[in-house]
């Protein structure tokens, strides 16, 4: 092993949580689109003159208050299982071979200006391509090609980041009818691009963690005849 002081750890519980938390964020997505929905509606009324009464405004300004909190939170949970099974896969990587960046990378390189726009899939490719070359060299089969949805997945996600950032300067600054209107289409538009940003996430997490076990029942099986030749 490239260091024998380190032994490949269990992944796929991480994986398992993680995927959970994604299906939970994506329900969260199309609550607050619909509910976003609705306040576009209740905006379009007022633009045209219509007179709402203020027990009809707080209702749709709790609601939003309260999907906006829930979503902050299980986002927030949500991202913290992803990152902690993607660093866990990335250090039973660095157990089996030699990596291009340390084990704390994985983590670190979300949160780090700049760098997280493009550190976090080369990482997330990295391991696709060297698991799938370790399946490869131990089974003498041709090596399997990382997958376009890779590419998807992090578009979407430097998409979501940009037009997020965006939406929440334009509802700090909104004063006007017309402006609350554009940051509430601009709620909708994040909401809905996160729904198939969920979906790739939980097919690139499946899809990876099948490979990870793959590997290791592999190597068990290469264990197992190496020991039982002996």
């Amino acid at each position: 092993t490239v260091n024998e002081k380190k032994y490949i750890k269990p992944n796929k519980e991480r994986a398992d949580i993680a995927i959970k938390l994604i299906w939970l964020v994506m329900l969260i997505e199309i609550i607050s689109a619909t509910s976003s929905f609705f306040q576009y509606r209740l905006l379009m009324k007022i633009s045209k003159g219509e007179i709402i009464s203020v027990q009809v405004a707080n209702a749709n300004d709790t609601r939003e208050q309260i999907v906006a909190i829930v979503y902050l939170i299980v986002f927030f949970i949500s991202g913290i299982t992803f990152i902690k099974w993607f660093r866990r896969a990335y250090y039973n990587l660095g157990v089996r071979t030699k990596t291009n960046y340390t084990e704390g990378w994985a983590a670190g390189a979300w949160f780090v200006p700049i760098i997280s726009l493009f550190r976090p899939v080369q990482i997330m490719n990295e391991l696709w391509d060297k698991t799938s070359k370790l399946i490869s060299e131990k089974t003498n089969t041709p090596t399997t090609s990382r997958p376009v949805i890779i590419g998807i997945w992090w578009a979407l996600w430097i998409l979501s980041h940009f037009i997020g950032r965006y939406v929440l300067k334009l509802g700090m600054k909104a004063e006007t009818i017309d402006d609350y209107i554009n940051s509430t289409v601009g709620d909708m538009v994040i909401s809905i691009l996160g729904i198939p940003l969920a979906i790739i996430t939980v097919l690139i997490i499946n899809s990876y963690s099948k490979k990870e076990e793959e590997l290791a029942r592999i190597e068990k099986q290469i264990l197992e005849e190496t020991l039982s030749n002996d």
